[in-house]
């Protein structure tokens, strides 16, 4: 029994119809992501300039805190106990937020594929992953590990609805001192970090005040706090030839200014704002004299002239975007970060980001680096 030319004709038809719906679903599926990649795009422009304000300010005071060369008598004096507690930890806050009204403006880069958003992308996980990771080893890396908890705390303590249309900005520094003692009890988030970095300025002003011969005269104007003592006895138990005057334990604060100072840059070529700021990476090279007994195994000997003094340095592992830390451009093994053509973080996309280079005249910058194969630990 044959098929008539009818049958053949409505069978055709249902197929075309069918390819017709299918095709024109993929199509109102491809267009509306078009549309959504591009309201994304626009907002994720328009969101990094808050974080970018944010990480720049956050960076440049941690440089402030972090580097030797920021340090003299004069504002030792003038700060006393250590740096403001609130007001660090504001720009902390200032920090997470930006980042919680990024990823909510934009559905975290939905349908953005491709060149500075994927590095922006991962460069936002690393530092998220430093702020948290418990991959280090040493007294020196356990300041300032942040709770996954207190950062979602903060993030949604900080970031404030603005105007009817619903907007998302971050509190401001005259909210944030309303909500810190009072209505929010903010301080509670935030004391353990505080903490934290008032041990890291107590100590560095404890070691400059021991060790340079015009400090010395000064006297140091610090109040002598008990327990932090008792824990910079026990931190040098076991350094039997005393050559450690005081441990820091601020390499975890410093890896962060450097991934910020990064994210600084990345936030600037998206924005398109052309910030035009300086923004300073603090020294990753330190003596002996402030790690803690047995950290490092091997130092890196200083580069002289007539050939190698007797002067070691240690350098601290980092795997930002500057060439002093991190030649190679990969990160640490334990971020899991690799892209698809295993190349690591910041490996090109389509688009192509250089940061500035901003090389500066610090102690142990002529050192020679030494390159670790488990570079994840100190």
């Amino acid at each position: 029994m044959g098929i008539d030319g009818s049958t053949i004709a409505a069978i055709l038809t249902g197929i075309l119809a069918l390819v017709g719906a299918v095709a024109t679903a993929w199509m109102s599926g491809w267009n509306q992501q078009r549309v959504e990649s591009r309201k994304n795009r626009k907002a994720l422009a328009r969101s990094s300039v808050p974080l970018l304000i944010a990480s720049w300010d956050l960076a440049n005071w941690l440089y402030d805190i972090l580097e030797p060369i920021a340090y003299s008598p004069r504002r030792c004096k003038a700060y006393g106990d250590g740096w403001p507690s609130d007001f660090t930890s504001y720009l902390f806050g200032q920090y997470f937020a930006g980042v919680h009204i990024i990823r909510e403006m934009t559905q975290f880069f939905a349908h953005i594929q491709g060149g500075r958003a994927d590095q922006l992308k991962r460069l936002l996980w690393k530092i998220q992953d430093e702020f948290v990771s418990m991959h280090y080893e040493g007294r020196e890396n356990i300041e300032l590990r942040w709770a996954e908890r207190h950062i979602l705390e903060v993030q949604e303590a900080m970031t404030v609805t603005d105007g009817a249309d619903g907007g998302l900005r971050a509190m401001r520094w005259i909210e944030f001192q309303e909500n810190y003692k009072e209505k929010k009890n903010l301080w509670r988030c935030f004391k353990p970090y505080e903490d934290g970095f008032q041990r890291i300025v107590y100590r560095r002003f404890k070691y400059l005040y021991s060790t340079v011969e015009d400090w010395k005269r000064e006297g140091n104007p610090q109040e002598i706090r008990d327990d932090e003592e008792a824990e910079i006895k026990k931190d040098l138990g076991k350094d039997e030839k005393r050559e450690v005057v005081v441990v820091i334990s601020d390499h975890r604060a410093r890896r962060l200014q450097h991934l910020l100072v990064d994210l600084v840059g990345l936030l600037d070529e998206e924005s398109g704002m052309k910030f035009n700021r300086p923004v300073r990476r603090c020294t990753m090279v330190v003596g002996k004299e402030v790690l803690a007994p047995g950290t490092a195994e091997t130092f890196e000997k200083e580069i002289v002239d007539d050939g190698i003094s007797e002067t070691y340095h240690y350098r601290i592992p980092c795997d930002c975007y500057d060439d002093e830390c991190n030649q190679n451009r990969k990160p640490f093994k334990h971020r899991n970060l690799k892209n698809g053509s295993g190349e690591g973080l910041l490996s090109r996309g389509t688009s192509h980001w250089e940061p500035r280079t901003q090389h500066q005249m610090q102690d142990g910058s002529k050192s020679r680096r030494k390159v670790t194969d488990n570079c994840d630990q100190c």
